[in-house]
């Protein structure tokens, strides 16, 4: 009897769990707000589920009386008459009962891992669901956010946060760009010094075809609002490996405009597909912007890996800045264009490569100067920008 009380306990407790649990997901479909909730649910549910007290406290209880039962039969069987009716009679009983008692463990056990086994089905699903919706939330976001700054872009704060952080270097026949990263007192020098982000084969190329750069410096053109300001510039540290270079300029003025550099821990959230803004000086002109999209972030060259860009460059924009259209944070510094053919190569300008921002702190933190690329985490959503555009 006990045991048939068990098994439908056991049955509509079952039940009543798929039932819950079926309209709760079904629920979270429409409702992302429902999964914590759920969740917390499912860890209750678990949590009594690995409570096997009351079940253990039945199961002995029925156990022990079936025992006491065969103790008995033993008794008997071991008391009656050798080959006599009542001693096959009492062998009977005493196998039924043995029989009864591995049925009911194996039944016992079958139930609970079945039970257990439905309740981590049911975890699991709900967890694919959690996953999905935070999926669904991001892209959303990441679409909200390209869609705002499309909408809504304020020409002057994106002149100010990529066009005046720009730079030109020259010599007599090289131009090349370049990034303002640092400019403000040096934690360590305690002096205001100014630093540039730029290519390493832009810096090789000056030297090579202006001599006295070596020792004079060479022209770097910095540019604030109605005015141009140019001054000398002396490389402090390179890696030819991931073309690259960091530049001092002399000046003990602040620079009012200074990158925003991507944070580290962001470096991997970068994808294919994210819109992008290159900003540098081609052909010798003031910083000029280009709008594309990431095209594939691995392209291995000399050894290492750079990212590819279908924002249009050309010669010039060497250098130069990559940044993340939305959040306007520089993610890399653009190296090379593709070129097609020996002879007349012609210029790809929709294919171009770009050092990764992570490299370059990997290269600056190995030069103990990485403390000069001053960075802050954005938001890539306001939504505020949808409800109250700029003026």
């Amino acid at each position: 009897m006990k045991r048939t009380l068990l098994e439908v306990f056991c049955g509509l407790a079952a039940l009543v769990l798929m039932v819950s649990f079926h309209h709760q997901i079904a629920r979270l479909e429409t409702q992302q707000q429902d999964v914590s909730e759920l969740e917390r649910k499912v860890a209750r549910v678990a949590a009594a589920a690995g409570d096997t007290r009351e079940l253990q406290a039945i199961r002995q209880q029925i156990l022990a009386q079936t025992e006491a039962r065969m103790a008995s039969l033993e008794t008997q069987f071991e008391n009656a008459t050798a080959g006599s009716a009542r001693a096959q009679e009492l062998e009977l009983e005493l196998q039924q009962a043995r029989r009864e008692v591995e049925t009911f463990r194996s039944q016992l056990s079958t139930d609970f891992e079945r039970t257990k086994a439905l309740v981590d089905a049911y975890i699991r699903e709900v967890r694919t669901k959690e996953a999905d919706a935070r999926n669904r939330l991001s892209e959303t976001q990441v679409a909200i956010a390209t869609l705002a700054s499309q909408l809504y872009r304020d020409p002057g704060e994106l002149t100010r946060q990529m066009l005046l952080p720009t730079v030109q270097l020259t010599g007599d026949d090289t131009v090349g760009s370049g990034t303002v990263v640092f400019s403000g007192e040096n934690p360590r020098s305690k002096a205001v010094e100014t630093y540039v982000l730029t290519s390493h084969h832009v810096i090789r190329n000056i030297l090579a075809d202006t001599p006295r750069a070596a020792h004079e410096g060479f022209d770097v053109t910095i540019y604030l609002p109605g005015e141009r300001l140019t001054v000398k510039g002396r490389m402090i540290a390179s890696q030819p490996k991931i073309d690259a270079a960091l530049v001092r300029v002399e000046t003990d003025r602040r620079l009012p405009h200074v990158a925003n550099v991507l944070p580290r821990a962001e470096c991997s959230q970068v994808k294919v597909w994210d819109p992008v803004c290159a900003v540098g000086c081609p052909l010798g002109n003031d910083p000029v912007p280009s709008h594309g999209e990431v095209s594939s972030l691995h392209n291995e060259l000399n050894g290492a890996n750079y990212w590819m860009i279908n924002a249009p460059t050309y010669f010039g924009n060497s250098g130069g800045g990559i940044y993340r259209a939305d959040t306007r944070q520089l993610i890399g510094v653009f190296s090379k264009i593709y070129t097609h053919g020996k002879g007349a190569p012609v210029v790809i300008p929709h294919m171009g490569l770009c050092t990764p921002i992570e490299l370059i702190y990997e290269w600056l933190a190995a030069e103990k100067l990485d403390h000069l690329l001053q960075s802050s985490s954005i938001s890539r959503v306001d939504l505020s920008q949808l409800a109250t555009p700029p003026r």
